[in-house]
């Protein structure tokens, strides 16, 4: 029964290799080994830290806020120039302009660094610069000489700016100068006046009876020349019809020539084909050369006939039927001219009352267009003095670009205080020194194992 009982098995265990393993006792042994080139290392970055805490002056903030001028554009402040337009000019130009002249006049120049930048929602600049007390008064005139740099620069474009405004306020006075000049407004009220005399004297015509029956023969003179003129019409429409018949006639005669010379022509080749198989004797070969030339001369005047018939005369009645058209319409506008004009005649008489009535608003209007002219003028006068008054306001109202105090030097150090220095010393030499341990005990093991290896040179 035990033989055949199942073996039991039982998971093999994986057993670590722990050559190349690194376990806290062996770091610990490491570092037991090499502390004194730890403490060597640790010490002397924290040494040379402690020396550099000690050694490195106290450095202050030196601040200098610049105001960016203002133009009135429309009706709010605006600055001259964007801030950030600013901020480049002064990094890029002026800054590097002023060191450039400071570094000429001192004996050794100084290495002056000055950062600039812009606050949140301010047209301000803020100049920064890092100092020690010894050259805080340097730096200072570094500071000041920037501003005043900067504010030459913006003195230039708000000059430009002035004149610009200076320009317009002038033109305008000019212009006020002549509003209030009486003689302008006598030039506009001169026109209306002209209509208006013009309109009174228009219905004083079409009032006055005698006047009024003068334009009465004149409308019928004029029905009469109307009638004339379509009768001379119709005069030319008989002219051009008879020419038209002429034509015809001609057309006709030359389609008979037309005809004779084909007959003649078609005989003459006949003949000089049969001339041409008995020529034998050079009055034959005469006679042949006396039919070939009539041939040829009957043909130039056919083409010339049928060129006349189907192309001069064709053209030429053409341009006749057309002066007939013309002709035709000519009547039919003649006649609506002359209904027209008897339609004016009859009308007329009625008219006069409704010409009159026009005359008389028309004279209302020029009366009132006067009285208006007057009134605008009033109101011209009053908006370009207000016109006047904006612009007066703006060229006063320019902000220079000025510094807003002299710059000022913070009231306690900036530079890194000596115990966080000594901290950070202290830290590296911590790390620098775990390091120098690793790669001591690195330096050992590569050596064991070459010793091992048979490679002694190379250890």
């Amino acid at each position: 029964m035990k033989e055949n009982q199942p073996v039991p098995v039982y998971p093999v265990q994986y057993i670590p290799n722990t050559d190349d393993e690194i376990s806290l006792v062996d770091i610990w042994l490491t570092f037991r080994k090499h502390r004194k080139l730890f403490l060597k290392v640790a010490a002397g970055v924290t040494l040379l830290g402690l020396a550099v805490a000690l050694l490195m002056p106290k450095s202050y903030d030196l601040r200098t806020s610049i105001e960016i001028g203002t133009a009135v554009r429309g009706d709010n402040p605006t600055p001259i120039e964007a801030p950030e337009t600013v901020k480049a000019k002064l990094e890029n130009s002026l800054i590097p302009m002023v060191i450039h002249h400071l570094h000429k006049e001192e004996d050794e120049p100084e290495d002056y660094k000055i950062s600039t930048s812009i606050p949140k929602k301010s047209s301000l600049i803020v100049l920064t610069s890092k100092t020690p007390l010894d050259t805080a008064d340097q730096y200072k005139n570094l500071h000041n000489r920037v501003v005043t740099a900067l504010t030459r620069d913006h003195a230039r474009i708000i000059n430009v700016l002035k004149k610009n405004l200076q320009t317009e306020l002038a033109l305008a006075r000019i212009i006020l100068d002549e509003m209030i000049d009486p003689a302008t407004l006598a030039a506009l009220i001169k026109e209306q006046e002209k209509t208006l005399e013009e309109a009174q004297a228009n219905l004083d015509a079409l009032s006055n009876p005698e006047i009024f029956g003068v334009q009465i023969k004149a409308a019928e003179n004029n029905i009469q020349s109307e009638k004339n003129k379509l009768a001379s019409l119709k005069d030319q429409a008989i002219i051009l019809n008879e020419k038209l018949k002429k034509i015809d006639t001609n057309q006709d005669l030359i389609k008979g020539q037309i005809q004779e010379l084909e007959t003649q022509i078609r005989e003459s080749i006949n003949l000089q084909r049969n001339a041409a198989q008995d020529v034998k004797t050079e009055t034959q070969a005469m006679a042949q050369l006396m039919i070939d030339s009539e041939i040829q001369q009957n043909r130039k005047w056919l083409a010339q006939l049928k060129e006349r018939l189907f192309i001069t005369l064709e053209n030429d009645k053409a341009a006749i039927q057309k002066s007939l058209e013309d002709n035709k319409r000519a009547q039919e506008l003649q006649q609506e001219r002359i209904a027209e004009a008897e339609a004016g005649l009859k009308e007329l008489t009625g008219s006069n009352i409704l010409e009159q009535n026009k005359l008389k608003a028309v004279i209302a209007e020029s009366e009132a267009t006067i009285q208006k002219l007057a009134n605008d003028q009033k109101r011209s006068i009053a908006t370009q003095q207000e016109t006047i008054g904006e612009l007066q306001g703006k060229l006063d109202n320019f902000v220079e670009t000025r510094a807003v105090v002299e710059p000022l030097l913070s009231t306690k150090p900036t530079s890194t205080p000596k115990r966080v220095i000594l901290l950070i010393a202290i830290f590296l030499g911590v790390i620098l020194g775990i390091v120098a341990v690793f790669i001591a005990e690195l330096r050992e093991k590569v050596r064991k194992n070459l010793l091992e290896n048979g490679k002694p040179d190379l250890a």
